[in-house]
């Protein structure tokens, strides 16, 4: 028998409407279904990566990675915000495995040059937590808007250079952080050159997908 629960049609149902899912009475409608008795695990022997994590929601998720034992980094652009949250890190969880590993998720040949220096085989969760909403166009080195960037082009990026480490971990977990600020912010762009060229995303050269992976 098929069972069905009317309050996760409720919540799918306003979760879809954006203006009653990003906003506090979102938060408290998921928040009745937590149970503090999931987060009791170890996660001794694992790897996880955090971009964004040395403040915010970043920092928070990298915190309670390290208290259950994880060997953590914290991806950041830079690396004085990252070592400082790092050394917090450490010491409020008594985790002496918390790294810091220079990456601008909007910048593709940062992103490459972080996956080349990254030596773990294996990578068990990835949160993509980095994001930026600025209030005007700003392009990238590689002409391509910084919002689209950081919170798209980026992410999915690190995670298909990610994914032979990550398929090497016997359950990885891939996650991504989004936010309601989009529904709620108003943007004028005005293009500095009227006749210029708009910047193509194939500057991020994306990887073709082959093999196991192209599932």
């Amino acid at each position: 028998m098929i069972s069905f629960d009317p309050k996760s049609l409720v919540d799918g149902l306003l979760d879809a409407t954006i203006v009653l899912s990003f906003d506090r009475s979102g938060f408290w409608r998921h928040a009745a279904r937590f149970r503090a008795e999931d987060l009791e695990v170890s996660l001794a022997g694992k790897t996880c990566l955090v971009t964004g994590g040395n403040s915010g929601i970043g920092k928070a998720a990298a915190t309670q990675f390290a208290a259950r034992g994880a060997g953590v980094f914290l991806l950041c652009r830079s690396r004085e915000r990252g070592e400082a949250a790092a050394e917090e890190i450490r010491r409020a969880t008594g985790n002496a495995a918390v790294r810091v590993e220079e990456l601008d998720v909007s910048e593709k040949q940062s992103i490459r040059a972080f996956v080349r220096r990254f030596r773990p085989s294996r990578v068990d969760v990835l949160v993509n937590n980095a994001g930026v909403l600025p209030d005007r166009r700003v392009a990238t080195e590689d002409g391509v808007e910084l919002t689209l960037a950081t919170n798209l082009l980026g992410p999915y990026l690190l995670t298909e250079l990610l994914l032979p480490k990550l398929e090497a971990a016997p359950d990885a977990r891939v996650v991504s952080v989004a936010s309601g600020g989009c529904t709620r912010r108003s943007s004028t762009w005005k293009r500095s050159s009227p006749a210029g060229p708009t910047p193509s995303t194939a500057s991020f050269n994306m990887p073709a997908r082959s093999g196991p992976s192209s599932s």
